[in-house]
């Protein structure tokens, strides 16, 4: 699995009406996830929804996600899902497969056939190629939605130090915290140079909009130290660094929620427990290390293990 697939696909589940919209061309009135799994030999697509658009017409968006490498070539993987979708659902159908990394579908035109005697087509079938590293970065900007601007990193930007702070500037004005939490913990998600990531985590740090980025810890480290030294400097009173150590207690716990959130689903019930279960822990080292914990675990089950190691200590 590419270390993109998670993020992108979460990134689509969380703004499906805007992903459905760009990718149909159309506006949608609603979209809602169906199952993935395929029946006879188990097949698995990627992601795969029912949309109704603006004007009522309903089909089924199928939407793949692919590298650079493939054990089967994708023509004959989407002749299989495609032709049991079709099956299942008995609806218009609308496959795309949005190739991600340098040179990942160069030669796939999505339109295919197999012929029969005297070279005619007895099978066709085609579907939309997106190739995102070969998507110039301003095409998304002037789409104007958001939740399509997380993919910036994985289109060809020639000029990071305009459309990166384009970006960000255009993430910042979204109302809604969490949405804009989610948004940006996916954009740097799929930013493949650290050099980039630094330009944005750069150009978050000063307003607080800094969420789980792989650096997280070292500035979380570095702010600590230049903390401890002003209240050296300045005589802070210990209260006021109680205080201070409280905040950062707090932070670190949202930030372990943030990353667990994005990368998994969890219940209200067991968000609420997890909740309950961070605020026990009182100190930096174990909050760290969940927050790696959460960053890393392949699933929830790794983490839980470590929450109840760091809460046995």
């Amino acid at each position: 699995m590419a270390p993109t697939d998670s993020p992108l696909k979460r990134l689509v589940s969380t703004f499906i009406e805007d992903f459905a919209s760009w990718l149909l061309r159309s506006d949608v009135q609603a979209a809602h996830p169906l199952n993935v799994e395929l029946p006879a030999e188990t097949q698995v697509a990627d992601q795969v929804f029912h949309v109704t658009r603006q004007d009522g017409y309903e089909l089924i968006l199928h939407i793949e996600f692919q590298g650079r490498r493939t054990q089967q070539p994708m023509r004959w993987r989407m002749l299989e899902y495609m032709t049991r979708l079709a099956a299942i659902h008995r609806l218009d159908l609308y496959s795309v497969v949005l190739y991600v990394g340098q040179g990942a579908g160069v030669n796939d035109t999505g339109k295919h056939q197999v012929n029969g005697p005297g070279g005619i087509a007895t099978l066709s079938w085609q579907y939309e190629v997106i190739r995102l590293w070969q998507m110039p970065a301003e095409n998304l900007l002037a789409l104007d939605r958001p939740a399509l601007l997380a993919l910036v990193g994985q289109t060809r930007i020639a000029q990071p130090e305009v459309v990166l702070p384009a970006v960000v500037t255009r993430l910042r004005r979204e109302p809604d915290p969490e949405i804009r939490g989610r948004l940006i913990t996916s954009l740097l998600a799929l930013i493949p140079e650290e050099e980039m990531i630094h330009m944005v985590e750069e150009l978050l740090e000063d307003d607080g909009l800094l969420l789980d980025t792989p650096y997280l810890r070292r500035i979380r480290e570095e702010g600590r130290q230049e903390g401890r030294q002003e209240g050296r400097q300045e005589g802070r009173q210990e209260g006021r660094q109680e205080g201070r150590q409280e905040e950062r207690l707090e932070l670190n716990r949202r930030h372990i929620l943030q990353a667990l959130e994005f990368r998994f689903t969890i219940s209200e019930a067991d968000r609420l427990i997890l909740i309950q279960q961070l605020e026990a822990l009182t100190d930096d080292a174990s909050l760290e290390r969940l927050f790696t914990a959460a960053m890393q675990s392949p699933s929830i089950e790794p983490f839980y293990e470590a929450l109840r190691q760091e809460l046995a200590i």
